[in-house]
């Protein structure tokens, strides 16, 4: 993280568990449902309605535990130089500057990534994870659309970082967060294609068909489906030492 003094207020990350800098802060707010109503509102890009945040601090619908949830959390900001939480017409939002949240980071090194094609600007994007967005946060909260719709920009960017250091002759350079991807989802076939031919790329060819044939045993034994034809291309990529993937279809089904 950036020195919080940068911004005048806390640094915070989501992108992960629930964290907080300068170091210390964050063992300061200790109750659930404060650090998922802090959670929730530094995830959304927009403000978040009363309704919403109530759910986040364990209510059904009604106004008084969201409102003491605010008055309290409102206090903790202000104790520790946190941004201030309004109220707007839309709802509740905490008046942070984008650069102070890993979020507002990760989303702003994408698009500047993707404008310039730079790939170390990518990964300089992927490197802010530590984990499942909102990792210890309920799991309704991690379910909302603007979470799932982070993990699959992540699975996206992460997709074409690799295809970009295949190209090149970089591979080991996107291994580390192609194995990071493809092993939170272990029968995906396509995310474990594309860390096959990663592998065999860094020179790991044995490691490599061995994720293609355990994968293969994982979908016949915890789904009881044949392998398809992502995995068996890679497989023949893999031994023809073929690593590029512009004829195999994982850049845009990988989402």
């Amino acid at each position: 993280m950036t020195d919080a003094l940068e911004f005048g207020v806390l640094e915070f990350g989501v992108l992960g568990p629930l964290r907080m800098w300068p170091p210390g802060a964050d063992a300061t707010l200790t109750a659930p449902r404060l650090r998922g109503l802090l959670t929730l509102l530094l995830v959304e890009a927009e403000p978040v309605p009363a309704g919403q945040a109530a759910a986040a601090c364990g209510g059904r619908g009604t106004a008084g535990p969201v409102h003491v949830a605010i008055h309290r959390l409102r206090r903790w900001l202000g104790e520790h130089g946190g941004p201030r939480l309004d109220l707007t017409p839309a709802g509740y939002r905490l008046d942070v500057p984008v650069e102070a949240v890993d979020v507002g980071r990760f989303r702003r090194l994408v698009a500047d990534g993707r404008a310039r094609r730079d790939t170390g600007t990518l990964i300089e994007a992927l490197e802010l994870w530590r984990g499942p967005v909102a990792a210890d946060a309920p799991h309704t909260l991690r379910q909302r659309y603007a979470v799932r719709t982070l993990d699959r920009v992540r699975r996206e960017v992460t997709t074409e970082v690799a295809a970009a250091c295949l190209a090149d002759g970089t591979a080991h350079r996107s291994l580390p967060l192609v194995e990071r991807m493809a092993e939170s989802a272990p029968l995906d076939e396509l995310a474990q294609s594309l860390r096959a031919l990663t592998l065999a790329a860094c020179g790991l060819q044995a490691e490599a068909l061995d994720v293609i044939a355990r994968t293969t045993r994982l979908l016949a034994e915890e789904l009881g489906v044949d392998a398809g034809a992502h995995l068996a291309e890679a497989r023949l990529r893999v031994l023809r030492q073929d690593f590029a993937v512009g004829q195999l279809p994982l850049i845009s089904h990988m989402a």
